[in-house]
């Protein structure tokens, strides 16, 4: 542990923040990896929007009322109010403006962005206006907050494009503040296809000189004066850069997952990482999960994961013992390799006795996908349409595998959390799930992204499932993995280390 003298400071901001205010992955990481660098003898405090939607009975006091801001073309005042992250003594400010004052985090539905238009078709994800208006203001109204406050952190870690501003910010503030001028950024990518695309004039909206900021300057004109990419700015402009983990850091350099911004991450791979994110260990254990039938640790596996099983299938009415069962806990997006997934299990339940159970909400046409692959086998099929934790937790101790055939996979946490439990994940080598999931070790892998290889690798489960010895020695190696943050935290020391050197 570093001596308290020595201690690096770092100030986290994001746009959401588990469990105060969370819709996906990066609310956990949020919530988790900054209790965990704590431990390591790290400072840290967080930046997170005061939305509306944040329960009451959530305690913050007010420390700093009318900061002024200069936004769209006007002055604008804000607040800043001072909470404590659940479970820790580490400090949460919440930055209460209008523009978060109602009941949703995210305002605006998602779109795709190609060839300078908005469109339906394949390309990279943007949100409308409205949220990168918001998420930029933001953005500077942290760093206004870091400067009134006087809390000369020594790194900022900034997190997804919500956030991909602050480094520009600091710069010019770091031109007439000299306190600015060491202050080092972190920029975590967590999903290289949302990136924050908007129209040229939300440079005048944050009131920016694009001449003062190279980053800046040089995405304006890459688009022609039309368009903006946060996340390309974030790239050019972070003292360092970092994805959720080291294969999807690789992958992102290339055409096939840089998302159209693979020559600038090029450009910056010195300066580039991959982390592996962790999971929450107390939550996601079989041992003390208060959500399943029977409470089990890896020398009772074999005992009591059957029980899980029959207590699963009992609760979605399915009948039949001795029979694979795959579950799959997702958002129902192209990300996760539901075009693949779909016609695969289509075959496997057409020839074989095997049963699955999906949890999830998405995208209206696998919605219906999936819909009708449970009318046609209503004795094989179970689907539920919204997102319920007290199952999903079920799904994963009842389950004999877990599907993740995703298209890319920037880390992922189900085939963390399904191991936890002895579910055997069906992955494809991508991103985190290369990271993770090793074949015939902990879980079963296919490469090739297309639906005879997953149909393959779905007919090596089924033998599997039979091969009762070989089962039991997968499932007793995957229990014993550390998907702990305490080692993503150690990671993230190492990236503060250097950046403070």
């Amino acid at each position: 542990m570093m001596k308290n003298k020595n201690k690096i400071k770092v100030i986290f901001a994001g746009a959401e923040l588990a469990p105060i205010v969370k819709v996906g992955g990066l609310g956990d990481v949020m919530g988790s990896l900054p209790k965990a660098l704590v431990k390591l003898g790290i400072k840290v405090e967080i930046f997170l929007p005061f939305y509306g939607s944040i329960s009451k009975k959530y305690k913050a006091k007010l420390v700093k009322t009318n900061l002024s801001l200069d936004i769209d073309k006007g002055k604008t005042k804000f607040s800043v109010y001072r909470g404590i992250l659940p479970g820790s003594s580490i400090p949460v400010y919440l930055i209460k403006h209008k523009l978060f004052s109602g009941p949703k985090i995210y305002v605006g539905s998602r779109k795709y962005f190609t060839k300078g238009k908005y469109t339906a078709s394949r390309g990279c994800y943007s949100r409308r206006p409205t949220d990168v208006e918001r998420f930029v203001f933001f953005s500077k109204a942290v760093v206004e907050a870091i400067r009134t406050l006087d809390l000369n952190p020594q790194v900022v870690h900034c997190h997804d494009w919500h956030t991909a501003l602050i480094p520009t910010f600091i710069d010019e503030y770091s031109l007439s503040d000299k306190n600015f001028k060491n202050i080092k950024t972190l920029f975590t990518i967590h999903n290289l296809a949302n990136q924050g695309i908007v129209k040229h004039d939300i440079i005048k909206y944050a009131s920016l000189h694009k001449s003062l900021t190279p980053a800046l300057m040089e995405d304006y004109y890459d688009h022609d004066g039309q368009m903006i990419d946060l996340m390309k700015i974030g790239i050019l402009s972070a003292d360092y850069i970092n994805t959720v983990s080291p294969t999807y850091a690789r992958e992102i350099l290339t055409k096939e997952y840089g998302a159209s911004l693979e020559d600038y991450l090029r450009r910056r791979r010195r300066d580039l990482g991959g982390v592996l994110n962790g999971i929450d260990t107390d939550f996601f254990d079989p041992y003390h999960d208060k959500f399943i039938k029977k409470k089990y640790r890896v020398s009772t596996w074999a005992q009591f994961k059957k029980i899980n099983k029959q207590a699963l299938q009992r609760v979605v009415k399915l009948t039949g013992k001795d029979v694979p069962l795959f579950g799959l806990v997702s958002r129902l997006v192209g990300q996760k390799g539901l075009d693949i997934l779909i016609p695969a299990l289509d075959e496997i339940l057409a020839k074989y006795n095997c049963q699955v159970v999906v949890l999830g909400a998405g995208k209206d046409n696998y919605q219906k996908s999936f819909t009708l692959l449970a009318k046609k086998y209503p004795d094989k099929v179970r689907l539920f349409l919204t997102f319920d934790v007290a199952l999903a937790q079920k799904i994963y101790a009842g389950s004999d595998f877990f599907l993740m055939p995703s298209r890319f996979e920037p880390c992922g946490l189900g085939q963390m959390i399904a191991m936890r439990y002895g579910t055997l994940p069906i992955a494809r080598a991508t991103g985190g799930l290369a990271d993770t999931v090793r074949n015939n070790i902990n879980g079963l892998v296919f490469r090739d992204y297309n639906i005879p290889s997953l149909v393959k690798t779905l007919k090596r489960a089924m033998d599997l499932y039979y091969n009762h010895g070989k089962l039991k020695s997968l499932a007793t190696y995957a229990m014993k993995e550390d998907f702990s943050w305490n080692r993503s935290a150690q990671a993230y020391q190492k990236i503060y280390n250097r950046l403070c050197k």
